[in-house]
Parts: C-alpha cells; structure tokens; sequence
C-alpha cells in the first residue's frame, strides 16, 4: 500500500494551491481588500507621476511585503483558532504579535510612498497652480466647480432634496455668491461688485419664493459659495 504524502506532488500544484491561498486571503479578509486597493491606487499613481527605476522597485517590494506580512497573519489568526476555542493568552499573544508585524510593514510602505510621491505631488501641484494663475477664467471655473462639489457633498450628508433640486444648501445661491466674489476678484471694481452681488440676491431670493429652497438652505448656500470662493482665490492667487 502506497503511504499518502501530504506534499504536493506536481509543480503546478503547489502553483495551484498557492494561487487559491490568494484569492481566499482576498476574497474573506477585509484587510487584505483594502491593501489591494491601496496597491491598485499606488500603481495608477504610479503611471500618472511617472515613478521608474529604482522607486518603482522600492514600491513593488514595499507592497508585496504588506501582502506577504498580511497573508501570514492571516494564517497563523487560522491556525491558532483551530488550535483552540477558549482565550488563551498565548493565542491572544500570537494573534498580536503577527497584527504587529503588518503594521511595521505598512508603516514602512507608507513612508516609502510619502517620500516617492511627495516631491513629484509638489511639482505637479507648483505647475497646477502656475497654470491656473496664468489664466482667471479657468481658476474660477475650478473654484466654482469645488463648490459644486461641496454642495453636493453636504446634499447627500442631509439627504433631503435632490441633488439638482432643492435640498440643503442651495446649489444656486452658492454659485452665484460664488461667482460675484471671483468677478469682485478680478475686477476690483466698487460698481460691478455692487452689480453682481445683486444679480446673486435675485437668485437668492428667486430660490425662496419659489419654494424650491427654505431661507435657511439659501443662506447656507450663499456663505459656502461666499467663503470657499474667497479661501480658494486667496489661496491660489
């Protein structure tokens, strides 16, 4: 009788066996999802900031070692819990000793990422915004669509309304408040700021009488524009 191994006897099945170790790690583990997530997002950023050579191999070998630390404590959390079902403090020990060990490595991995990426984000960001200085039009234009974005931020938050109409805050009154503080900006004169701070009030006040927007939601639309207009600009200008 031919004595049973528990060795694998062909190459590719250790390869196949490995490789369903893998997509179970993926597939049960929230932890494990999540790095592949960050992995996935690290190579897009990756491509876009154009990371070779010797950087690349640094953050290849910093993400395969969050993954292998991570699979390990994911083996030795199996192997303790079917060694035992009642708390031990050894279990308890092994169990956070391991947790400890992804944790070093994802610390490694994030000060390898911080310091790859920081310097090539600070110059795309420096031409970004020389950019945008060149051009007023366009700055406003990304402002305003900031603000956009925060509107609907907050309209999802309340859940009230939908995203085009009505709702908290008022979409309407923050681009238009919006708009008169970067026209105010760029003109820097006394008759047009006047001029389009009221064209903003009839906007205001249409949204109100309408029944579309409470005055509440108006006035909250109208300071989020105001100010997130004006920090952006003075931030950028």
């Amino acid at each position: 009788m031919k004595k049973k191994t528990t060795k694998n006897s062909k190459f590719s099945e250790s390869i196949n066996y490995a490789l369903e170790g893998i997509v179970a790690a993926i597939t049960t583990e929230r932890n494990m999802r999540f790095h592949m997530f960050v992995a996935i997002l690290v190579v897009i950023l990756s491509l876009m900031f154009g990371v070779t050579g010797s950087d690349l191999k640094s953050l290849s070998f910093a993400i395969s070692l969050v993954f292998f630390a991570e699979m390990i404590n994911t083996a030795i959390e199996a192997a303790v819990d079917i060694t035992t079902t009642r708390y031990h403090p050894l279990a308890k020990k092994a169990k956070d000793v391991a947790a400890g060990a992804v944790l070093i490595v994802s610390l490694n991995a994030l000060v390898i990422g911080y310091i790859i990426f920081s310097e090539k984000i600070k110059q795309d960001t420096y031409e970004s915004f020389r950019l945008l200085k060149s051009s007023y039009v366009d700055t406003v234009l990304f402002v305003l669509f900031i603000v956009v974005i925060g509107v609907f931020i907050i309209k999802s938050y309340y859940k009230k309304g939908k995203l085009l109409h009505g709702g908290m805050p008022s979409g309407h009154s923050a681009l238009a408040f919006g708009l008169w503080v970067g026209v105010s900006y760029a003109t820097e004169n006394i008759v047009v700021t006047i001029l389009t701070f009221g064209m903003a009030l009839l906007v205001a006040q249409s949204r109100i009488e309408g029944r579309i927007h409470s005055p509440k939601e108006v006035l909250v639309g109208s300071i989020l524009g105001t100010f997130v207009t004006y920090i952006l600009l003075k931030l950028i200008f």
